[in-house]
């Protein structure tokens, strides 16, 4: 199950589950809780997809007094044997799933206590420990959040993953100055690159101060995947007029090719002020891009260390932007490639998903009586 279509790292990263799980013999049934998103495309192309809130009857059943609601309507087409339940966005209907199929329950959590205040209902964290037989943390700083709210054996930390062999594949096909070029971005400038959705939590207001501490400096920002429409782009626009940078920094939409263009960046910022452990930090460190992020964040403390990028304190944007300013070629050469080393050796897709299909292998239950 997940929250949505949008096309984001918990959902991505889903399908990566889904499609290794099918491939290695097991059918897949995916339920939405909302359809939105330029993502579904991709998970109706090759899963059976359900929604929530755009349930599929027939013209017979519309008529019936009391349809079947969208679980009976799987419960009733397919053999359940495990559900798995991806993102804190999803529990308040943990309950429901549990109701009706009596199998193993397992939530993925990605989420670190502000998100899961935003996304969870008040009660999010007794939900996930009542009804879930498993709960998946994405990272350490994940895992150790959650034991402030039950101190579980249940809690297994299998960090996020992305798909190496497609990412590495990207970097060593694109060619960086043509997708500069492509997407109007000056290539005679050093680039430093964003990616997520615009929100508080990602920060691209502090993205928009850190640029500015940079304005005598042959530095450019972008950031990937904020919509047209979106109310903050203006917003951020208006900071950046007031500001005096409007040319420093380009705001891109979501793309299929972001990964393209984090390659074509030379440095990945993460400016985020909670962040569990994101997939677009695996993608960038995969380009060989060192990866920069404020420390007490999150994934990215647990990732950087002391090789594969730098860090500043808490959003302190002198100090991130002092070391954009100072670091140099030979660095950015040394630390890009500790973290694509880092991501095969510790975070690589098979490491991680083989924990993942260890757990479905051993809690899937096989021809359930519950159908």
């Amino acid at each position: 199950m997940s929250h949505d279509a949008n096309r984001a790292g918990a959902q991505i990263f889903l399908y990566n589950i889904m499609a290794y799980l099918q491939d290695n013999g097991y059918g897949v049934v995916l339920l939405l809780v909302n359809d939105w998103g330029t993502f579904r495309e991709e998970f109706e192309s090759r899963f059976t997809t359900y929604s929530l809130n755009r349930p599929e009857m027939s013209r017979w059943r519309r008529l019936l007094e009391h349809p079947p609601t969208v679980l009976e309507t799987i419960r009733a087409r397919h053999r359940i044997g495990l559900v798995y339940v991806n993102t804190i966005a999803g529990v308040h209907l943990l309950s429901d799933l549990k109701a009706t199929w009596q199998v193993p329950l397992i939530t993925h959590i990605h989420e670190l206590s502000y998100s899961i205040r935003q996304y969870g209902p008040p009660d999010a964290p007794a939900l996930l420990f009542r009804f879930s037989d498993i709960v998946v943390a994405c990272s350490d700083a994940v895992a150790a959040n959650l034991r402030q709210y039950e101190d579980s054996a249940r809690i297994r930390v299998i960090h996020s993953f992305v798909n190496n062999e497609q990412i590495l594949k990207i970097h060593g096909q694109s060619q960086p100055t043509e997708v500069l070029k492509e997407w109007g971005l000056d290539s005679r400038y050093m680039w430093v690159g964003a990616c997520g959705n615009a929100d508080w939590r990602k920060a691209p207001d502090i993205f928009v101060q850190i640029a500015a501490q940079t304005i005598d400096a042959p530095v450019r920002f972008a950031w990937i995947g904020i919509r047209e429409d979106d109310p903050m782009k203006s917003q951020l626009e208006y900071d950046a007029a007031k500001l005096g940078i409007t040319g420093k920094i380009a705001w891109l939409p979501p793309t299929p090719k972001a990964v393209e263009l984090i390659n074509a960046m030379n440095l990945f910022l993460l400016c985020s002020r909670e962040d569990p452990f994101p997939l677009v930090m695996l993608e960038a460190a995969l380009c060989r891009k060192p990866i920069l992020s404020f420390k007490n964040t999150g994934g990215g403390d647990e990732f950087i260390e002391q090789d594969a990028g730098w860090q500043a304190g808490y959003l302190d944007v002198q100090e991130m932007a002092a070391l954009i300013r100072s670091v140099n070629a030979s660095e950015i050469a040394a630390r890009g490639e500790a973290a694509r080393q880092k991501v095969l050796e510790r975070y690589s897709f098979e490491h991680s998903m083989r924990k993942i299909k260890s757990l479905v292998d051993e809690n899937f239950i096989f021809n359930p009586d519950n159908i």
